[in-house]
């Protein structure tokens, strides 16, 4: 049975006989009919008139994926990386990014209007903010970013990077969770989960210990247990001040197992991993062109955190994409001069299908952590994160058995290296369709950037449905 939204002129485009992977519902084969940048038909074999036409007989159809973790402008300026990194992304079937903006001492007050006319000008893709908190005054003016510009999500670093970003101290951790928590039960505080006494302490000793080394040592300096154990203060403090935690890119087995003794005990809060954790370890052969913070860690890890994704203990995957150039990545400089960032929107979904097959999760799941999960917790559920009659028409059209070499020029990034650089990875999108308008297709931008920021309002708290709950409590490492 054909579901619709009552059309009452020709459509804008239909998708036709395509296999769609609904999180929640399933695998269906259906058309697609497309107006005015939302789906308005789903059925077998519509007849109705379409504008145009696009054939997905043989591949899946999956709802655009929405990448909760990206940073923008750390190496070029905000505007000119909102357009390059988001025509990264679109090609690679993300249409939908989470930005962590940055400002370590200024009211954001002063920023976000140029952060978002650089969203709706420049960006190929949708986007919510979520804003790193580092100030008293910050945390005073969060009740003002979220009424005048719609954010409801907030970053804070436990542990920050020399350099780069500062930590902030418990106090001011619960000061910031308790302004969080008084938005409303929809609002997210995001955090950075590392101790940063612990880490400061294994960087000095690596220094001194292995002035030189490898890829391998640099997990050394950010051990697990760091994680491990700022996890379990972060909840705390949330569970004091009422606030939703949202544990980005968990790395360790580690953290996982804080993870899943803190859901024993009835703990409601949000886990997310990464596509370089799952895709890449700490042997691979790319050396520090893959450093980063947390660092990739032993295979052994890696295979816990799949099965979190796979369990359930693990809700939403992302990227922590921050781009850079080789020039500025510096790998020649070695174990301690080489830096941590990389651009990885583009090789996020053809990542995730290629090692979640690899790792025996189902498409289904794969899907669910990409889309729908983050969506929800952000709150532009169904708005995102589906394919349904009244939902944006945000669609990617993948051949599962499609292999291709990664290959940086190719991603059409800024960046000039990846770290999958070489690997060849089976399973990528051959059309992307952002706001009902197919923008990529074999590779190529074909239409110009639609995207738009989202401002969002307040609504119920994050909902997930967690996969075979029972099981995952069960599982160990």
């Amino acid at each position: 049975m054909t579901q619709s939204s009552k059309p009452t002129s020709p459509l804008d485009l239909i998708v036709r006989g395509g296999k769609l992977v609904i999180p929640g519902v399933g695998q269906i084969k259906s058309d697609i009919g497309i107006r005015g940048g939302k789906v308005a038909l789903l059925g077998q074999d519509l007849a109705e008139p379409a504008a145009e036409y696009y054939d997905a007989t043989g591949r899946v159809v999956l709802p655009g994926i929405f990448d909760p973790h990206t940073h923008l402008g750390n190496e070029r300026s905000y505007e000119s990386e909102a357009e390059t990194e988001t025509r990264a992304a679109v090609l690679g079937g993300v249409t939908t990014i989470g930005i962590f903006l940055r400002s370590l001492e200024d009211s954001y007050f002063d920023h976000l209007p140029s952060f978002r006319r650089a969203m709706d000008q420049h960006s190929y893709v949708d986007s919510v903010f979520h804003p790193q908190i580092f100030t008293e005054q910050q945390i005073d003016e969060i009740p003002g970013y979220a009424e005048e510009y719609g954010i409801r999500s907030f970053k804070f670093y436990m542990s920050g990077m020399p350099g780069i970003v500062k930590s902030v101290t418990d106090d001011v951790l619960l000061e910031g969770f308790r302004r969080v928590a008084s938005l409303g039960p929809d609002a997210v505080a995001c955090v950075h989960c590392e101790t940063g006494a612990l880490i400061d302490r294994a960087r000095s000793q690596l220094a001194v210990r292995k002035p030189e080394g490898t890829l391998a040592d640099w997990e050394d300096a950010h051990p697990a247990i760091a994680e491990a154990l700022s996890i379990q203060t972060a909840l705390y403090l949330a569970k004091v001040a009422g606030a939703h935690l949202y544990v980005v890119h968990l790395s360790s087995w580690q953290g996982l197992d804080v993870v899943r003794a803190a859901r024993r005990a009835g703990a409601n809060f949000t886990v997310e991993t990464m596509t370089p954790y799952l895709g890449i370890n700490s042997l691979d052969t790319n050396g520090f062109l893959v450093k980063m913070v947390p660092p990739v860690r032993t295979p052994e890890h890696q295979a816990a955190l799949w099965k979190g994704v796979l369990d359930g203990s693990i809700n939403t995957v992302g990227t922590d994409n921050t781009s850079r150039a080789r020039s500025t990545k510096r790998p020649e400089a070695g174990l301690h001069g080489s830096r941590p960032g990389y651009a990885v929107l583009g090789t996020h979904l053809p990542a995730l299908l290629h090692y979640g097959r690899e790792a025996g999760v189902p498409l289904d799941i794969l899907v669910e952590r990409a889309t729908r999960a983050p969506a929800r917790v952000y709150g532009i559920y169904p708005q995102k994160g589906t394919i349904a009659v009244g939902s944006d028409a945000d669609l990617v059209v993948v051949d599962l058995e499609l292999e291709r070499v990664v290959r940086a020029e190719d991603l059409q990034g800024m960046s000039d290296f990846s770290p999958f650089e070489g690997k060849r990875l089976r399973g990528w999108p051959i059309a992307t369709i952002k706001g009902g308008k197919i923008v990529a297709r074999d590779g190529k931008i074909v239409a110009p950037a639609n995207g738009r920021y989202l401002p969002r309002r307040p609504g119920p708290a994050p909902s997930l449905e967690w996969f075979d709950r029972v099981r995952s409590l069960e599982l160990v490492r």
